[in-house]
C-alpha cells in the first residue's frame, strides 16, 4: 500500500504524464480524476476523504470540502488562480495551498492579444464564410496606433504593454500597486480606473478574482467605453457582468467583446454566447505546451515538498508553515 494518495483533477496533468514518475518515487498512488471542467462542491467532498496532496485544477474547496479532507496536506493548484479555495478554512487545518506563478504569463498575454486582432479583424468571422463558400469581405479595423487599457499591470499586464508598443499603441493602465519603474521603461500612462475605461479602444482585464473586482466591469462602466471599443477578458469570469456585457453587445454600447473566461463555465444556456460581435474559447489562455510543462513541473515540486517535509516553493497562505 502506498504511503501516499495524490488526486489529480488540473487537465493539463494527463495519465502518463512524465513528471507524475517523481511522486511515484515517493510512494504516491496515483488517483486521475481529470476533466475538461471542474469539480464542484458535491464531488470534491467525495473525492476528497483519505487523499494527501492534490494537482488541482479550479475545483471548489470551500471549507466544506475541507472538512471532509482527513489526510489533506498540500492544494498544488496547476495555475495561478486560487480564489476557489477557502484559504481561511485551509490554513486552519494545515493545508498548504501552493500555485505556479510565472510559468504562463507570457502565454496568457500571447492569447489575449491574438483576441484583440481577432476581434479588430473579424478573423473567425471570416475563416467561417470562407468554409462555408462564401467569398465575403468585411472590413475590420487597426490596432496600429490604437489605445491599449490596462486594468492590472501585473506580469499578464506588463506583458501585453510589451507586445503593444510592437503595434505603436498608447497604452493606459490602472493597477493599485503600480510599477513606476516598468511603467516609465515602457511609456505606459497611469490612469484612474474609469478613464482608463474610457480612453481605451481595446480593453483588456488582467486582475485577480476578488470582493473589490467583482463585476468591474458593471452596466456603468460598460456605458463609459466608446462605442467603437472592444473588451477583452482572460482573467476571472466574475470581473465582468455578463448580462450587463450581453446588453452592451445587443445593443451595441461597445462594438465586440472577447472572453476566454465566464461567471459559469461552461457558461451553456448563456445567453452572451448569441451575440455574433464577441469570440469565445474555453478558458485556455494559460495553456501552451511550454508554460504547461512549467506548471505541472512547479506544482509537483511543491507537492514532493511538502510531503517530504520541506516548504514549498510557492505558498499563497503562508501563515500555515509557521505551524511545521
Amino acid at each position: 500500500m502506498a504511503k501516499y494518495r495524490v488526486l489529480v483533477t488540473s487537465w493539463i496533468v494527463d495519465e502518463d504524464h512524465p513528471e507524475l514518475e517523481r511522486l511515484r518515487a515517493i510512494d504516491c498512488e496515483i488517483q486521475n480524476e481529470r476533466r475538461p471542467s471542474h469539480h464542484g462542491e458535491a464531488e470534491m467532498r467525495a473525492l476528497i476523504p483519505g487523499v494527501d496532496a492534490v494537482l488541482a485544477a479550479s475545483d471548489v474547496y470551500s471549507a466544506s470540502v475541507l472538512e471532509a479532507a482527513d489526510r489533506l496536506k498540500i492544494i498544488a493548484r496547476v495555475g495561478v488562480g486560487y480564489d476557489a479555495i477557502d484559504l481561511k478554512a485551509a490554513t486552519a487545518r494545515g493545508v498548504v495551498v501552493s500555485t505556479t506563478p510565472g510559468a504562463n504569463h507570457e502565454a496568457v498575454a500571447d492569447l489575449a492579444f491574438g483576441l484583440i486582432l481577432a476581434l479588430a479583424r473579424q478573423i473567425p468571422l471570416h475563416d467561417r464564410l470562407v468554409r462555408e463558400g462564401r467569398w465575403e469581405r468585411h472590413t475590420g479595423v487597426d490596432v496600429n496606433g490604437k489605445t491599449l487599457g490596462i486594468l492590472g499591470l501585473g506580469k499578464i499586464g506588463k506583458g501585453m504593454a510589451r507586445r503593444a508598443r510592437g503595434f505603436a499603441m498608447r497604452v493606459v493602465a490602472h493597477d493599485p500597486f503600480w510599477d513606476e519603474e516598468f511603467a516609465r521603461s515602457h511609456q505606459v500612462e497611469r490612469l484612474d480606473l474609469d478613464d482608463v475605461v474610457r480612453a481605451a479602444d481595446f480593453l483588456t482585464l488582467h486582475l485577480p478574482a476578488s470582493p473589490d473586482t467583482y463585476h468591474v466591469m458593471n452596466a456603468e462602466r460598460l456605458r463609459l467605453m466608446k462605442p467603437t471599443a472592444f473588451l477583452i477578458n482572460t482573467a476571472r469570469g466574475t470581473l465582468i457582468d455578463e448580462p450587463a456585457l450581453d446588453q452592451a453587445l445587443r445593443e451595441r454600447w461597445i462594438a465586440g467583446a472577447a472572453l476566454d473566461v465566464f461567471d459559469k463555465e461552461p457558461p451553456w444556456g448563456s445567453a452572451i454566447l448569441q451575440r455574433e460581435n464577441a469570440i469565445f474559447s474555453p478558458h485556455v489562455a494559460g495553456f501552451s505546451y511550454q508554460a504547461n510543462a512549467q506548471m505541472v513541473r512547479m506544482a509537483v515540486d511543491n507537492v514532493v515538498n511538502v510531503l517530504t517535509g520541506k516548504p514549498p516553493l510557492d505558498c499563497v497562505n503562508p501563515d500555515v508553515l509557521r505551524g511545521r
